[in-house]
């Protein structure tokens, strides 16, 4: 199935929420590669805008980390650094472990068995961007359903970046059916109400999955932008 290029011209009163989504979209999904240089004016064309909310909405991505700006030489998309990745896992591991923790008091079963069955379903021939759209779901999916909207707005906040490192988890090897075990591993935990082992479990596949990132930057190391 083609993917829609999130960067279709903008046609909304809010434009300029438009544009930051647009942009962000396309970072995200890999349209706007790391480390590729922003243009306005081929942004704003593209959107069928002004320059104005595309130089808006860069200036927001600045404040979430997925954008750089550099003096003198422009807006890039961030190339994820490996110090970063490892910071960044290191922060999601403990937040995720915390938000399982309060899920298995009272876990939603109908919404976690859905999960099931899709994780279940797949394998080392499934599609990596069928599983990421499914991965992003379901961590998406535990936040909101731990209850704590501090915890919820904290990953949220850096939902962001770590939407930007999920590719990498996948470049070095063909592990789909393990990752997609992880997930089953942390719903059974929560089916059974046992926080402590689903904390384990969410711990031992992001883990898992921090392997990759980090197996992918050693490889690809970032190139300095300054």
């Amino acid at each position: 199935m083609t993917r829609e290029n999130p960067l279709f011209p903008a046609k909304s009163l809010d434009l300029r929420q438009i544009v930051y989504e647009k942009i962000k979209e396309a970072i995200v999904e890999g349209i706007i590669k790391p480390g590729e240089k922003l243009s306005e004016v081929e942004l704003a064309n593209s959107m069928a805008v002004s320059r104005t909310p595309v130089r808006e909405a860069i200036r927001q991505l600045a404040k979430t980390g997925l954008v750089t700006l550099t003096p003198r030489k422009g807006a890039f998309v961030t190339l994820p650094t490996l110090e970063d990745a490892s910071a960044l896992y290191e922060l999601r591991a403990n937040l995720e472990m915390f938000a399982v923790s309060l899920i298995a008091m009272a876990p939603p079963m109908e919404e976690l068995a859905k999960f099931r069955e899709i994780f279940e379903s797949m394998d080392n021939d499934t599609s990596p961007g069928e599983y990421l759209v499914q991965d992003r779901n379901f961590h998406n999916f535990l936040y909101r359903a731990s209850g704590n909207r501090f915890l919820s707005g904290v990953l949220l906040d850096i939902l962001d970046m770590i939407n930007l490192y999920r590719p990498y988890s996948l470049a070095e090897h063909n592990y789909l059916k393990a990752l997609s075990e992880g997930h089953i591993a942390v719903i059974d935990a929560l089916l059974d109400k046992d926080g402590e082992r689903a904390k384990r479990e969410m711990k031992e596949h992001i883990d898992m999955t921090r392997t990759g990132v980090e197996a992918y930057l050693q490889n690809n190391p970032a190139k300095d932008l300054s």
